[in-house]
């Protein structure tokens, strides 16, 4: 009998440490909580800090005994700012102004600050931002980093309404709103330009609307501060996410398309839009935020009629004093004339974590379709990557039928796990060992880019690329397009976005269309001197290849620019040349000058177009910065800081080195109240999975205790009823 109750206590205590596995996973004690919050309302958990928080239910508790930990347990959820954004989008141009507008609502009983993490377009000039509260717009004012950040606690601790806008990648940004009133709101208008995409006869811009969780590799350093800023970084662009299907940013888009020329057609690649034509070069288009979870890139193309496509333009613009253009070269579309190199090339593939869900599937086809199309000419080799790094073959082999049907075999078993040590996939991929002067050399690096260590990778690329050529494929609802881009400019190759599994084909058809040999090599830019002296910057520089496809837009500075401007280079070999005239600038603030590439005149005369020097002033800084982020120099890396902070504070822009912020005079908020900060959530980027962070309940750790009391159980079961059976047998 005593056997029987031993047996029935080991199998209830086993499954109920199992039942209580499920409910610690679940969380403790969040009944009451959750019990209380309407559907949509954002919580934030608090560990370990009762000084953060204001309970929610809790009538008992009030803010200003928020600091008495007696009255608190070690874990807690309360109810966030709630956030909502109108994007009113305008296209003159060659020109995309955005006017983001983000309102920050507080539901709770408390003061909030809300701190929001976000996505811009990699090339954005963020050059205004205004608070507005009511009827009242405070202008918000650029300063240094450092002192934006304390006007910015020094507004919050008075009690005054502030916001904050800080640049973390050039791609992603804070917006920090201090002392939001219970039950009202404060919005924040970001000011911000860039240029439109080019792809042979179609133009496109892309809105951001959530961000790739990044990986930060551990790296170890000689002292200690070094370390704490890596980890201080590491949060700073690593915000929480919600659930694949939760909208914490409802948002509205907004288009305006009048690009100088007729347009064919407006489509929206990954969203369902309602679209209008004005006239014949003026289109509308907007998206309702009911209609999508803003997990995804909004990604908008129009196309133009092909004779009215000018093949060199030129956009100008006087500003205190300086004069600026951007000149932008597009090759021609036709290339049956451009010959085919044989080429070594290398496709390298991530197959991290992040890459998992639809991402591993549209990188899969993608490769596949690149092996497939390979020339017999031509010889190649696959790079693995994630934790580690692994190369298919020992070194390049021909693209015959049975290297190819091996590659395919070995893409077809790819899967998403691990980390993303991007840094080994480079070294082997840049080898120096692996080039060859006499071929073709060319990376093509398939990834969401979503990494930590930016500059660690782009010193590598510049210090191993030779002869090679770079070019990055963007993969997933939302990479990390500020890497991938960066990475192509630094590797003199070019990117390509591809947001979902249907497109594969078409964007790597037009991929290896373009670089299966350049279109224009050996670029140079002629600009003479004058009687004035004048000195010209330039960037980029030095000038990368041009190809097939994909335009190259040249930023210029000067006191007074050239009545001419003369750019050759390598057509197939052949010498090419085209002069473009500059216009006078006595009389005209703004002017516009267009010519094809056989040298016939388009348009010349003024316009409406602005901004130009925000583009070049955007455009010097990111090339300073990616000198100050591969010199190994202090001093020089001291310098190159200072010439950025100096642009920025001159063209009004946010840099890592500058930030907006802009300060209600009046206080509001008594002194007695405390000020709760939360972290708002982002979205999950659409069709991604993710592993459970280092941070989750550990309810994996519980279910496998609970299994493995089980199964104890069971063979003690077995083993008595063995012993039973032993028994018996003996007695007969």
């Amino acid at each position: 009998m005593n056997k029987k109750i031993n047996l029935f206590i080991q199998w209830f205590i086993a499954i109920l440490f199992w039942v209580c596995a499920g409910v610690f996973a679940s969380g403790t004690g969040q009944g009451d909580v959750m019990s209380q919050v309407a559907t949509g309302t954002l919580l934030l958990r608090f560990e370990d800090e009762p000084s953060q928080a204001d309970h929610i239910g809790s009538d008992e508790i009030q803010p200003d005994k928020i600091n008495n930990r007696a009255n608190f347990t070690k874990s807690f959820q309360w109810v966030a700012p709630q956030l909502e954004s109108q994007v009113d989008i305008k296209v003159t141009g060659p020109i995309v102004r955005v006017v983001l507008s983000q309102i920050f609502t507080n539901p709770a009983q408390y003061w909030a600050e809300g701190i929001y993490v976000f996505p811009l377009p990699e090339n954005a000039a963020v050059d205004h931002m205004r608070m507005q509260i009511g009827e009242r717009i405070i202008e918000g004012q650029i300063k240094e980093r450092a002192a934006a950040k304390k006007v910015y606690e020094q507004a919050k601790q008075s009690g005054r309404r502030a916001s904050l806008v800080e640049q973390e990648r050039p791609n992603m940004f804070t917006t920090s709103v201090a002392n939001i009133p219970p039950g009202e709101s404060i919005k924040v208008i970001i000011e911000y330009q860039h240029e439109a995409e080019r792809k042979g006869d179609q133009y496109s811009l892309r809105f951001p609307m959530t961000i790739t969780p990044r990986y930060t590799p551990g790296m170890r350093f000689p002292d200690s501060a070094q370390a704490a800023e890596l980890k201080t970084d590491t949060q700073r662009i690593t915000p929480p996410w919600g659930l694949n299907h939760e909208n914490h940013n409802p948002t509205e888009i907004n288009i305006s398309i009048q690009p100088g020329f007729e347009i064919a057609d407006v489509e929206s690649r990954y969203h369902q839009i309602d679209k209008s034509q004005i006239d014949p070069r003026h289109w509308q288009a907007s998206l309702p935020a009911d209609q999508h979870h803003a997990n995804a890139d909004f990604v908008l193309d129009w196309s133009g009629r092909e004779l009215d496509i000018p093949q060199v333009q030129l956009f100008a613009e006087r500003y205190k004093g300086s004069e600026y253009c951007l000149l932008m070269i597009s090759p021609p579309i036709d290339t049956e004339d451009v010959q085919r190199m044989p080429r070594d090339i290398t496709y390298v593939i991530d197959t991290s974590g992040s890459m998992g869900g639809e991402s591993i599937r549209q990188a899969r086809q993608a490769l596949m379709w690149a092996v497939e199309r390979l020339a017999a000419q031509d010889r190649f080799n696959i790079i693995e990557f994630n934790s580690g790094a692994w190369a298919l073959f020992d070194d390049v082999k021909t693209a015959d039928e049975s290297s190819k049907a091996k590659a395919l075999g070995f893409i077809k078993g790819l899967q998403a796990r691990g980390g993303t040590e991007m840094q080994r996939a480079l070294d082997l991929a840049l080898c120096e060992s692996c080039q060859s002067p006499e071929r073709l050399r060319q990376v093509v690096f398939l990834t969401d880019g979503a990494v930590g260590n930016e500059e660690q990778l782009f010193a590598t690329i510049n210090d191993k690329l030779g002869n090679t050529r770079l070019f990055t494929v963007g993969i997933g609802s939302a990479p990390d397009s500020y890497f991938m881009r960066r990475a192509a400019e630094i590797g003199r190759g070019t990117f390509t976005y591809i947001g979902k599994l249907e497109e594969v084909n078409e964007k790597m058809q037009a991929l290896f269309a373009s670089i299966e040999a350049p279109v224009l090599t050996n670029l140079r830019l002629e600009l003479p001197d004058d009687d004035h002296g004048t000195s010209y910057e330039v960037t980029p520089s030095p000038i990368p290849d041009l190809y097939a496809g994909s335009p190259l837009v040249l930023a210029i500075k000067s006191k007074h620019l050239p009545k001419q401007i003369t750019l050759s280079g390598s057509l197939n070999g052949r010498i090419w040349q085209t002069d473009l005239d500059v216009p006078d600038y006595q009389f005209l603030e703004k002017s516009l000058v267009e010519k094809s590439l056989s040298g016939t005149e388009i348009k010349n005369g003024s316009n409406t177009q602005s901004g130009i020097h925000v583009q070049w002033a955007r455009k010097r800084i990111a090339s300073l910065l990616t000198q100050r982020s591969l010199s190994r120099d202090m001093k020089v890396k001291d310098q190159l800081k200072g010439d950025v902070l100096k642009l920025a504070l001159q063209h009004h822009l946010v840099s890592p080195f500058t930030s907006l912020v802009a300060v209600d005079t009046t206080p509001v908020k008594p002194q007695s109240q405390k000020t709760l900060s939360h972290k708002l959530k982002t979205n999950a980027p659409k069709g991604t999975t993710f592993g459970l962070p280092k941070t989750a309940t550990p309810w994996r750790l519980y279910n496998c205790l609970g299994l493995l009391c089980l199964i104890l159980a069971a063979l003690t079961t077995l083993f008595q009823h063995r012993m039973k059976l032993g028994s018996a047998s003996i007695r007969i």
